[in-house]
C-alpha cells in the first residue's frame, strides 16, 4: 500500500464534522502533491488542488502551528504547477492571490515574512513573463529586495535568495532592455558565489549563473562589475554528471577567454578580473575534465601573471607560481613539452625574486633555467 492509499484510509476515519478531519484532508492532498512531482500524473495534482482548497474552508484563521499559511502555500505550489503544465491564467491569478492573503499572515517580524515574499514574489515573476506587466515585474523585484534584506548575514538561505532576485532581474532585461537590470544581476551573483566556496553543493549553479550574466553583458558590450572579489582558489563542484560537468566547465572557461582577447584590445581590468574568476572557477580535479587540464591552466597562469605585471600583487605570482608546479607534474622526463615548462616556471620565479628578492627563488630559477637549456641543446623541444 502507497502512501496515498493509507492517507486515503486515514481519512475516513474522520468524517465530516471531526475535529481532526482538516489535518486528514491536508495530508492526503500533501500525499498526492508529493506523488505527482515523482510520476507527474495530473490527476494527483487535480485531486489534491480539490482537498487543499476544503482544507482552507476548515482552516479559516491562522493558529500557533501556522496551518492555515502551510495550507496557502502548498495550494498555491500546486497551482502553479497545473498554471505550469496547463498554462490556464486563472490558476496562476489565484496562486498570486493566495500568495498575498499569506504574506498578510506573516507581518513584519514574523519568522516567515521573507519565505512569503520571496514565494509571491515569483509568482508575480511567472505573471510578468506571461503578460509582460510593468507593475509585475516592479512588485516582484521590491518584493525580493525586502525578502533579501530580512534574513541576518551568514544566513544560509541567503546565497538562494539572491540567485531569485538576480533572476528576475535577467528577466527584466531580456523583456525591458534595461542595462541596469543586468549589472545589478550580475553583481548579486557575484555575492551568490562569494558566500558558496569550493565544496558549497551550491556552487556550480552559482557559477553558472554568473557566468551566464557575463556572457549576456559581453555579447552586449555592456559594463561588466569587477569580479575578482569573488574568486576563491579551487575546484569547483558542479552537481551534474561527467558530460554536463565537461560542457560546463568548457563554456565557463570560453567565456574566460573571451574576456581576455577584450582585455588585451581595451586593457580594462575589470575584464581581466573576471576572466581569472571564471578561469578558476572552472578549475576541476573531476577526470572527465583533465583532458584540458593543462591548457585552461596555462591560461589562467597567464591572465594572473597579466594581472601581476599590473597590479604587482604578489599574491598573483604565488598563484601563477602554485600553476606552473602543478603543470610541471603532466610534463614528465621526456615530455615534448617539459623544456618549455621548466623555463615558465624559471622565468616567473624569478619575477617574484625581482619584485621580493629572495635567494631561494633566484637559486630554482637558475637550476630550472640550466636543466631546460639541457635538453634544448639535445634537441628535445
Amino acid at each position: 500500500m502507497d502512501e496515498v492509499s493509507r492517507k486515503r484510509e486515514k481519512l475516513e476515519r474522520y468524517p465530516p464534522g471531526h475535529d481532526s478531519r482538516d489535518a486528514a484532508l491536508f495530508d492526503l492532498a500533501k500525499a498526492l502533491y508529493e506523488r505527482f512531482m515523482k510520476e507527474r500524473k495530473i490527476d494527483d495534482l487535480n485531486e489534491a488542488i480539490t482537498l487543499l482548497r476544503d482544507v482552507l474552508e476548515l482552516r479559516p484563521v491562522e493558529n500557533e502551528k501556522y496551518d492555515r499559511s502551510t495550507s496557502l502555500h502548498y495550494l498555491a505550489l500546486s497551482l502553479s504547477y497545473r498554471y505550469d503544465r496547463a498554462g490556464a491564467v486563472d490558476d496562476l491569478e489565484e496562486a498570486i492571490a493566495l500568495r498575498r492573503a499569506a504574506l498578510e499572515l506573516h507581518p513584519p517580524g514574523h519568522p516567515h515574512r521573507d519565505v512569503s515574499l520571496h514565494n509571491l514574489a515569483c509568482s508575480l515573476r511567472r505573471k510578468f513573463v506571461k503578460q509582460a506587466k510593468i507593475c509585475d515585474f516592479q512588485e516582484a523585484i521590491q518584493l525580493a529586495h525586502a525578502a533579501l534584506e530580512l534574513p541576518p548575514a551568514g544566513h544560509p538561505k541567503r546565497p538562494a535568495s539572491l540567485r531569485q532576485l538576480a533572476f528576475s532581474l535577467s528577466i527584466g532585461y531580456d523583456k525591458l532592455g534595461i542595462v541596469h537590470h543586468l549589472e545589478e544581476a550580475i553583481v548579486l551573483s557575484r555575492e551568490a558565489l562569494k558566500l558558496c566556496p569550493p565544496g558549497h553543493p551550491e556552487r556550480g549553479i552559482a557559477l553558472y549563473n554568473l557566468a551566464c550574466g557575463l556572457r549576456t553583458a559581453f555579447q552586449q558590450q555592456a559594463d561588466i562589475p569587477p569580479l575578482h572579489e569573488t574568486c576563491v582558489h579551487g575546484s569547483t563542484v558542479l552537481a551534474a554528471d561527467s558530460t554536463t560537468k565537461t560542457e560546463l566547465a568548457s563554456s565557463i572557461f570560453e567565456l574566460s577567454q573571451h574576456l581576455w582577447d577584450r582585455f588585451q584590445k581595451r586593457a580594462a581590468m575589470t575584464d581581466l578580473d573576471n576572466a581569472i574568476c571564471l578561469a578558476t572557477g572552472a578549475k576541476s580535479d573531476d577526470p572527465a575534465l583533465l583532458g584540458r587540464a593543462v591548457d585552461n591552466l596555462r591560461a589562467l597562469a597567464n591572465y594572473l601573471r597579466a594581472r601581476f605585471q599590473t597590479r604587482h600583487d604578489i599574491v598573483d605570482m604565488n598563484e601563477v607560481i602554485t600553476l606552473y608546479r602543478h603543470m610541471l607534474q603532466f610534463c614528465p622526463s621526456g615530455h615534448p613539452n617539459r623544456a618549455w615548462s621548466l623555463h615558465d616556471l624559471a622565468r616567473c620565479l624569478a619575477e617574484r625574486f625581482r619584485e621580493e628578492p629572495a635567494v631561494a627563488d633566484l637559486d630554482e630559477a637558475i637550476a630550472l633555467e640550466q636543466e631546460a637549456l639541457q635538453l634544448f641543446v639535445r634537441g628535445v623541444p
